[in-house]
C-alpha cells in the first residue's frame, strides 16, 4: 500500500510540476503578446500622428523630400489598383467586367504617362521639382517654389493645357511655401 501511495505522489507531484510549468509558459506567452502588441501600437500611434501632420501639409511644405514622398505613395497606390485591375482581368469575369477594367487600366496607364511627361515638362522650364495629379475634370500641379509669376503661370499653364487636353478652369497650379 506504501508502494503505491509512493507511486501515485510522484505520478500526482510529476502532474502538478507540469501543470505549473505549463501555466508559467501560458503566462509568459501572454506577457510577451502583450509587450509586443504594446511596442506595434505605440509605432503605429507614432506612425499615425506623422501621417497626420503629412496630411495636413500636403501643398503647404517646405521639405524638400514631400516631392518624393508623394511620388513613393502615388506609386504605391498605383501598382495597388493595377494589382487589383490584372486580378479582375486574371479571374475571367464576365465581358462587361472585364472590359471596363482593361479600360479603367489603361486610363490609369494613360494618366501616369501623361503626369510624367508634363512633370518632366515643366521641370525642363528650370522649376526645382513638380508634382502633377489628374483626375477625370480636373489636373493639379503642385510647383516646387516660394512664388510664381505670371509668365512663369503661363508657361506651366500652356504645358498642361497641350498635354493634357483639359480647359483652363480645370486646371489648378500651386507652389509650395
Amino acid at each position: 500500500m506504501k508502494e503505491t501511495m509512493n507511486r501515485y505522489r510522484k505520478f500526482l507531484n510529476k502532474r502538478v510540476l507540469t501543470a505549473v510549468g505549463l501555466c508559467l509558459l501560458l503566462v509568459a506567452a501572454v506577457l510577451t503578446n502583450v509587450l509586443i502588441n504594446r511596442g506595434r501600437t505605440e509605432e503605429t500611434e507614432a506612425q499615425a500622428s506623422n501621417d497626420a501632420v503629412q496630411v495636413s501639409s500636403v501643398g503647404r511644405t517646405s521639405d524638400p523630400n514631400f516631392f518624393a514622398a508623394y511620388r513613393e505613395e502615388r506609386d504605391g497606390v498605383r501598382t495597388q489598383e493595377l494589382a487589383y485591375l490584372d486580378a479582375i482581368v486574371a479571374q475571367g469575369a464576365d465581358a462587361e467586367t472585364l472590359a471596363d477594367a482593361q479600360k479603367q487600366k489603361l486610363s490609369l496607364v494613360n494618366a501616369m504617362e501623361t503626369e510624367l511627361t508634363v512633370e518632366n515638362l515643366v521641370r525642363s522650364k528650370g522649376f526645382a521639382d513638380v508634382i502633377v495629379s489628374m483626375h477625370e475634370g480636373s489636373v493639379n500641379v503642385v510647383v516646387g517654389a516660394d512664388t510664381l509669376s505670371d509668365e512663369q503661370v503661363a508657361q506651366i499653364l500652356d504645358i498642361v493645357l497641350r498635354e493634357t487636353g483639359e480647359s483652363a478652369e480645370n486646371v489648378k497650379i500651386s507652389t509650395t511655401l
